[in-house]
């Protein structure tokens, strides 16, 4: 037998996932805002600020505080990451575990130096600041699918279901995923002034169509709480999404002309970002529930149970 089928769950892995899913989102806040208040230049050095690790009470102020505030919760992140890949290497017996634990503390550092390029190459900032922008949140879905990895709904017994009618959810909700990265960069780049709106706008209607496929399809073919949640969730966190990137637009545009970025600019676009990582996060969870329970199209079902204490399937 293989011996991964007889493991089971380590619980406080999967409650560190989540602190640290949760720390994420708090830098991706952190980052929307240094975006959105223009602060990216405030503090003119790497890796100290303004020659220092803390930096005195004095320089915390204006745009600074913005800055320093996503350096400081970057920090954590990354002293967060390391724990976590190190806990996952003593306590995962999952070998691909321990790999993907360790990736995502290379991604976490790599996502460090491209900032700290960022700020000593000023000049070069808002292509920069695109890759930054994609490994952020690519960094995130990775930290959410260890999150899935550490469940206890991984671990529980499930009977195979055929996935029958259509585009296979296999290959359905990675192509979403990757929709939704490809309009990551679109944004990024509107944002931080590489092109104009349009191709944003564009690539808005192509993932918008593509969670509503997507979801759709989990909705009406499977009756299984642990598919349909997600995607109904997807949905609502897309109307969400949409709402707010009007929002973010028109109120970018009521504010041309203004000497510095105000309200309700910011908190619009900030939610944006945020909710944007939340909506990719949700896919995350899809996709790999799907490859979880699903069969691919053509095969014979086959459970899809992990055997570890007979536990019947729950969600």
């Amino acid at each position: 037998m293989n011996r991964e089928l007889t493991l089971q769950p380590k619980i406080w892995l999967h409650y560190f996932a989540i602190l640290l899913a949760g720390l994420i989102v708090m830098l991706l806040v952190a980052g929307a805002l240094v975006t959105s208040n223009e602060a990216g230049d405030s503090v003119p050095d790497w890796p100290l600020s303004f020659g220092r690790w803390l930096i005195e009470a004095d320089n915390f102020k204006a745009n600074v505080r913005y800055e320093y505030s996503h350096r400081f919760i970057a920090g954590l992140v990354g002293f967060m990451t390391f724990l976590f890949a190190l806990a996952t290497w003593f306590a995962d017996q999952r070998k691909w575990m321990k790999k993907l634990a360790l990736y995502a503390f290379i991604a976490v550092v790599a996502q460090a130096l491209i900032g700290g390029v960022r700020v000593l190459f000023p000049e070069y900032k808002a292509l920069i600041a695109v890759p930054h922008a994609l490994i952020a949140q690519s960094f995130f879905g990775l930290i959410v699918a260890l999150a899935v990895f550490t469940s206890r709904s991984w671990f529980v017994d499930r009977e195979g279901k055929e996935d029958k009618g259509g585009v296979a959810l296999r290959m359905l909700t990675p192509i979403t995923i990757s929709s939704m990265l490809v309009q990551l960069v679109l944004g990024a780049g509107y944002r931080h002034g590489v092109w104009g709106i349009l191709p944003h706008v564009l690539g808005a209607v192509v993932v918008t169509a593509m969670i509503i496929w997507t979801a759709a399809a989990v909705l009406i073919r499977h009756d299984d709480a642990y598919l349909k949640r997600p995607a109904a969730l997807a949905l609502v966190l897309l109307l969400l999404q949409v709402s707010l990137g009007l929002g973010a637009y028109f109120s970018r545009v009521a504010a041309e002309g203004d000497p510095q970025p105000l309200e309700p600019m910011i908190s619009l676009t900030a939610s944006h970002v945020v909710v944007g990582a939340l909506t990719l996060a949700t896919m995350v969870t899809l996709t790999l529930r799907c490859y979880r329970l699903l069969s691919p199209q053509g095969e014979r079902v086959k459970s899809a149970s992990l055997p570890t204490s007979g536990r019947k399937a729950t969600v």
